[in-house]
């Protein structure tokens, strides 16, 4: 294949794949997005594959990491190049070893090497922050493909999801060239199949649960609302304005109310309101505190708020809930705290993982970002938690792109823990959640509104929740061991024999 033509076809697996995320929404193309660019690599040489396979993630990561000036400024244009050079290296580092292998092995070279990359920038300072995506996220909007994330966490499906492009690159390949349909990759795509009957298969028959919650969700746009804001100091902890003037204050608090108002009264009575992170309340405030209560007894619903708590010596950004009775059920500070609310001077807070017992079952409460480390919510999981609520801040300048992703991770901690969630947000998106990654209400972005949803609660934990990331662990063994045979094979290849090698079909 010509140069143009190669590097055409690199720039079309780009655009599939950015068009699998969040956002886009068509996740049937990652099945298959990057088969163009492993067809473009073949009878290249190691300066030409590498290009190729960076000018491919980088049109990738640039198409999904479209918010990232809204946060980062000019900077954000260069992180996101930097991403497509990170998935570059990865997927160089694993083609490459497939090559070297030269073995029926090699195939997993590829589809185990990006696996263990992708988790690993899960795990290591800023790109654990700030690199929410994940080529699993792609699936976020089909359960039945996510139900391995109860097992594998989101290692498993990327892992699959390579895997499958790989395999119909190689029957393609060879189909196209023998007129004959290789044994081993022809099996492999049966693993995708599979796991979606499994999916489809455990939603359908999952144990009727004892009773349902309504949940409500609002989306109070109150970072957008010019009037809300000139009520403030217009000061800001990283993405908000803060709620620092008694008038700011009582205008959030009618916003959220009116808005709760109305859900009930198009809906009918709901089990649980949730609001968005809109820190409107300082729980020792006696006065907005009374407001809250009365209007718990007068919906006869728990309301989940965000607000600020003052305690021995450290603020804490907290979820508060409080119960129909007027009396409050909880309290917790949001453990994965921004620099901009560090700077501010909030702390973060203890990894105790509190569960809080109410007549609906056992709740946790969490904020925002909380959702995005997979560790906080499975260690409220291990704790009992069934029901999660969440109050949301995705209004990076109004962003219409971050909240789907910010969305995606409710979805995975979901499916993950079989915990049910409900979410508000100021900006978008409100979700309500069930166990099984199902989204019974979705909020629109930027657009101020209420939504209701039913979920439902499960019994028992998943292996995900009780082992965290052990097949994220068996994938970086894999890796070792394919990387020593590589280099190995390496070192007994002519030079001559490497340049043939890369004419294999990948």
């Amino acid at each position: 294949m010509k140069l143009p033509a190669s590097y055409l076809l690199a720039v079309l697996s780009g655009f599939l794949m950015m068009l699998s995320m969040p956002g886009h929404d068509l996740p049937w193309l990652a099945w298959f997005g990057l088969v163009p660019l492993l067809f473009s690599l073949k009878g290249k040489n190691a300066l030409h594959s590498h290009l190729l396979i960076n000018v491919c993630t980088a049109v990738w990561s640039i198409g999904t990491h479209l918010w990232y000036p809204s946060i980062f400024g000019w900077s954000g244009y260069l992180i996101m190049i930097a991403g497509g050079l990170y998935y570059g290296a990865a997927f160089k580092t694993g083609y490459d070893m497939s090559l070297r292998i030269g073995k029926w092995y090699g195939i997993f070279a590829l589809p185990v090497t990006f696996g263990v990359f992708e988790w690993i920038k899960t795990v290591i300072p800023f790109t654990k922050t700030w690199w929410i995506e994940l080529l699993a996220k792609s699936q976020w909007t089909v359960p039945a493909n996510l139900q391995l994330l109860s097992i594998t966490g989101f290692a498993g499906l990327t892992f699959i999801i390579v895997l499958t492009n790989v395999a119909l690159a190689q029957i393609l390949a060879s189909f196209g060239e023998r007129r004959k349909l290789p044994l081993l990759p022809a099996l492999l795509l049966l693993v995708p199949i599979a796991n979606a009957v499994f999916g489809a298969i455990l939603i359908k028959n999952h144990a009727e649960p004892r009773q349902t919650n309504r949940i409500g969700a609002n989306v109070d746009l109150v970072n957008q609302d010019a009037e809300v804001i000139a009520l403030g100091g217009q000061n800001q902890a990283g993405d908000g304005y803060l709620a620092d003037t008694p008038e700011m204050r009582h205008k959030i608090f009618d916003i959220n109310k009116e808005l709760s108002a109305e859900l009930i009264l198009r809906n009918g009575p709901v089990d649980v309101i949730v609001w968005g992170e809109n820190e409107f309340i300082n729980l020792d405030d006696a006065e907005m505190i009374r407001h809250l209560a009365a209007f718990a007894e007068e919906t006869g619903a728990y309301i989940a708020v965000d607000g600020v708590w003052e305690t021995g010596g450290a603020m804490y950004d907290t979820a508060f809930l409080m119960s129909p009775a007027g009396e409050e059920a909880g309290r917790t500070p949001k453990i994965f705290t921004l620099w901009g609310e560090e700077a501010h001077g909030f702390s973060p807070g203890p990894r105790d993982y509190r569960v809080h017992d109410t007549e609906l079952g056992r709740i946790a409460l969490a904020v925002c970002w909380d959702r995005h480390d997979p560790s906080i919510l499975r260690g409220y999981a291990r704790h009992g938690a069934r029901l999660a609520l969440i109050p949301a801040d995705d209004d990076f300048n109004g962003d219409s792109r971050f909240p789907y992703f910010a969305a995606s991770d409710a979805v995975f901690r979901a499916v993950e823990n079989r915990l049910a969630i409900g979410s508000g947000s100021t900006s978008g998106i409100a979700q309500v959640i069930t166990p099984y990654g199902e989204m019974t209400a979705m909020s629109g972005v930027n657009e101020r509104q209420a939504i209701v949803g039913t979920t439902f609660m499960t019994e028992g934990q998943t292996l995900y929740t009780r082992y965290g990331d052990v097949f994220a662990y068996l994938l970086g063994a894999c890796f070792v061991i394919m990387l020593i045979l590589s280099e190995r094979s390496k070192k007994k290849l002519k030079p001559d024999s490497v340049s043939a090698n890369s004419a294999r079909p990948q």
